[in-house]
């Protein structure tokens, strides 16, 4: 059966955003408009209107590990052809973002967003980026040269002006993690610089992660690009998901030690649990769907003694999370008495700090559920691993800290 929901082109009055966020107006009211089709996506939706495209964005920042941090954040963003009379920001466009399309200097502050735009066959257009962690050869060698500016990654601190400014960007590609950014955003809007917030974590589906490749698509210009970049990994993962079904279900674990303690970030729900699902798999003490809450939770040691001893396979540390070797308690699971304790290496860079997990990875869940699938179900290790492996209980990365 196919993932992708039957979400058909059709004349739709789209309920209006009220002003909780940067760029939301007052009192929109109706957003009359052909609804584009953007399968997935429960964070924008897109609509065009007399030759222009209109796009809303609402999304709840979550912190990590936790709950939402404040009311949603809302964005409309109108988007218009380059030679194209811009409509009036008035009525439901009143404090809307402008932006001429396509776009030709992009700056953004995230991994997964240089991940887009090089799907989309664009990354020459990027101008500036968070640092010096590009996945990408090139993308970090001009940011190491002073070619590319560095604006520091949204997770972490909000853009710096004075490189952004340098950039000269048509555009700021902004992932959202704090609420405290959106003031900031507001001073990029007043240098005149539009941005458009992201939140592609805050996707309940993983598959929601992907659709932002549409707007990317609708920004550069790539839409037919972006198009069938989506129903390329939509066909993968319903093609694995089918492999999977035929097989007998099974049980994962997937919790990765915080070191300090005995605390565990358990995932739980949301887009990481649907991989584990999709793979024809129970995940152990997951919980209920929350666009509230964040993929994993925080639980102790004596919570997976008393309730996943049972689970068949172990997903027990990312990219760069502690390693634990304590064999009085890895000894009482029945994942490591039979073999089945895997970590996700995350295919990191052999020369840098970085990892494909957390670049195209983002946008290719389909590389992440084919290892899950091949860890579950034994009898389909075949071929080689992406991003999982075999858990050796040895620091195999380098200088990373712990989670």
């Amino acid at each position: 059966m196919s993932t992708r929901p039957p979400i058909p082109v059709l004349l739709v009055g789209l309920v209006g955003l009220a002003a909780c966020g940067p760029g939301a107006p007052d009192d929109p009211g109706t957003l009359e408009g052909q609804a584009l089709e953007t399968p997935w996506t429960q964070t924008f939706r897109v609509v065009e209107r007399d030759g222009v495209r209109i796009v809303d964005i609402e999304a709840t920042v979550v912190t990590w590990g936790g709950t939402a941090g404040g009311p949603p954040q809302r964005h409309r963003l109108v988007l218009v052809p380059r030679g194209f009379e811009a409509p009036p920001l008035t009525g439901d466009l009143a404090g809307a973002t402008l932006i001429e399309t396509p776009v030709q200097r992009i700056a953004v502050n995230d991994q997964a967003h240089e991940a887009m735009l090089r799907a989309l066959g664009v990354k020459d257009r990027i101008v500036a980026v968070g640092g010096h962690n590009s996945y990408d050869d090139e993308l970090r060698q001009k940011v190491q040269a002073g070619e590319i500016q560095r604006i520091e990654y949204g997770w972490h601190k909000p853009p710096t002006l004075d490189a952004l400014v340098a950039a000269r960007p048509d555009v700021l590609i902004a992932h959202m993690a704090d609420l405290t950014h959106t003031q900031h955003m507001e001073r990029v809007k007043s240098l005149g610089i539009p941005f458009v917030p992201t939140f592609v974590d805050a996707e309940p589906h993983y598959m929601g992660r992907v659709a932002w490749v549409l707007l990317m698509g609708l920004l550069t210009g790539k839409e037919a690009e972006a198009e069938a970049f989506v129903a390329e990994v939509a066909r993968e993962v319903d093609r694995l998901k089918a492999i999977a079904a035929e097989q007998p279900r099974r049980s994962v674990l997937w919790a990765w030690y915080r070191s300090a303690g005995n605390r565990w970030a358990v995932t739980q729900r949301n887009a990481n649990a649907a991989l584990v699902r999709d793979a024809n798999a129970e995940l152990v003490l997951g919980a209920e769907d929350d666009p509230e809450l964040d993929t994993f939770s925080e639980l102790a040691t004596e919570r997976l003694l008393r309730d996943a001893t049972g689970a068949d396979c172990w997903m027990i540390r990312d990219p760069v999370s502690s390693v634990f070797d304590d064999q009085a308690v890895l000894q009482r699971f029945k994942a490591y008495q039979e073999d089945c304790v895997f970590w996700e290496a995350g295919k990191r860079h052999p020369t840098a700090d970085s990892w494909e997990l957390w670049e195209m990875g983002t946008i290719r869940p389909d590389w992440q559920l084919a290892d899950i699938v091949k860890m579950a179900h034994p009898q389909l290790r075949d071929g080689a691993w992406r991003y999982l492996a075999p858990e050796t209980w040895k620091a195999d990365y380098v200088g990373a800290g712990a989670h």
